[in-house]
């Protein structure tokens, strides 16, 4: 018997995650990969619509920055005064005026617009970099969930058996009764952890739902496993890859960009005036005539200075942001590989922990049935083992989050490929 429990324990991990999706398709629920996932949260996630729709809105801008500013009609409408008992209104001239930008301004304000679209553009390589970190999170996390939940089912199981086992004892004076009463303390602990799991199952399970653009009711099972790959990163080379891809990066380079370009635009108007083009009609009987209208706006006082001065010192600001937000990636990259390195490591000592907690189980389970374990130190041995099963659970959770927060950090977020927006099937 003692034999059987073990081997059960042993190969708790490997069998639980197919018994929760038998149970999940047998209700309806759809399966989801997390490759599929990805896709639904690349396609449906709030944030990555939101930021979809800013690259339009910027498409806009620097379509309109490109545009002619608006043109000015002008009428001039005599005989308004009354002249023997009536007024005679007529148009006396009309005017049409083209108002020009100082030269090559606009070029550059439209240059500066489509820098805007860049950035919106790299905006969508940021969401997606985050957003695909948290999928991954939450995938890993509703893993370990119902892992746990199993381990958590598995105790109460365990526990109710070692209650009526103590119980029998007990009736059969061969116990205490203070141990029939720390045994049903154990029970209803295992009762209220259980409870617990349930309720921290389904919050992440409704989080990750939201996160997929889906209501957080509707009903999944995920198809993929909690598993371990050793970490496969080398820190000097994901360093140099990052200052080359960062989306965040980029974006700061863009906006030196735009700086200088708004520099030379200030400077520009200190030397080249506003101009204006039209013609103006006149059509009054005694001045039937039509003229061509040129109008010049130049900064005389002032000379445009201020516009200059402030341009200069917003591209000096934007390249100490720059220099700055370098050393920032850097630290970025490194201290998300040293959070990887350490949950491998992590791992690592969890796999160890955990076949020796099942050694231990075979071992306290023989020696309380024959007598040579005290019923407080069987308790302990058996918290120890549970606590060892949930922290390996836990190791590989919390490594799967570091490692995708590292491929946040690189920038190592590939798109995924265009489909359904699936890896789900209708059960």
């Amino acid at each position: 018997m003692a034999r059987k429990l073990n081997i059960y324990l042993f190969l708790f991990i490997c069998i639980c995650s197919n018994a929760f999706i038998a149970r999940a398709e047998s209700a309806g629920a759809s399966s989801v990969s997390l490759e599929g996932a990805l896709r639904l949260a690349y396609q449906n996630n709030p944030r990555m619509i939101v930021a979809r729709e800013e690259v339009k809105a910027s498409k806009g801008r620097w379509i309109q920055s490109e545009a002619l500013p608006n043109p000015e009609v002008g009428f001039e409408v005599g005989g308004l005064k009354k002249s023997e008992g009536s007024r005679k209104g007529s148009v006396d001239s009309f005017s049409i005026k083209q108002p020009l930008d100082a030269l090559g301004t606009r070029f550059l304000g439209a240059s500066m617009a489509k820098d805007g679209v860049r950035i919106a553009k790299k905006d969508i390589e940021l969401a997606w970099a985050e957003v695909r970190e948290n999928i991954i999170e939450l995938y890993s996390t509703i893993l370990a969930q119902e892992q746990a939940l199993e381990v958590a089912e598995d105790n109460l199981n365990v526990t109710r058996n070692f209650f009526t086992k103590v119980e029998t004892r007990y009736q059969s004076g061969k116990g205490l009764k203070s141990d029939v009463i720390r045994a049903r303390i154990e029970l209803s602990s295992a009762e209220n952890n259980l409870l617990i799991a349930e309720k921290d199952l389904k919050v992440s399970q409704g989080e990750f739902n939201l996160a997929l653009g889906r209501v957080a009711e509707e009903a999944f099972v995920l198809s993929d496993e909690l598993s371990y790959e050793a970490l496969n990163y080398k820190y000097a080379l994901i360093k140099a890859d990052a200052l080359l891809q960062r989306a965040d990066l980029k974006q700061e380079e863009i906006k030196l960009r735009t700086k200088k370009k708004g520099l030379w635009r200030a400077l520009l108007k200190v030397f080249l005036p506003e101009m204006a083009v039209g013609v103006e009609r006149t059509t009054v009987e005694y001045e039937n005539d039509t003229a061509l209208l040129i109008e010049a706006s130049y900064p005389l006082w002032g000379f445009n200075l201020g516009e200059v001065k402030e341009a200069k010192a917003e591209k000096k600001i934007q390249e100490i942001k720059l220099e700055a937000f370098k050393n920032e990636v850097g630290l970025d990259v490194y201290t998300a590989f040293l959070e990887a390195e350490l949950g491998d490591k992590q791992v690592q000592i969890q796999q160890k922990t955990l076949e020796e907690s099942n050694e231990l189980l075979r071992q306290i389970t023989t020696q309380y049935q024959e007598g040579q374990m005290t019923f407080i130190s069987y308790l302990d041995s058996m918290k120890t083992i549970k606590q060892t099963r949930v922290a390996y659970l836990e190791a590989l959770r919390n490594y799967m989050t570091r490692v995708a927060a590292l491929e946040r950090a690189i920038q190592s977020t590939p798109i995924p490929h265009e489909g359904q927006g699936e890896g789900e099937k209708n059960g």
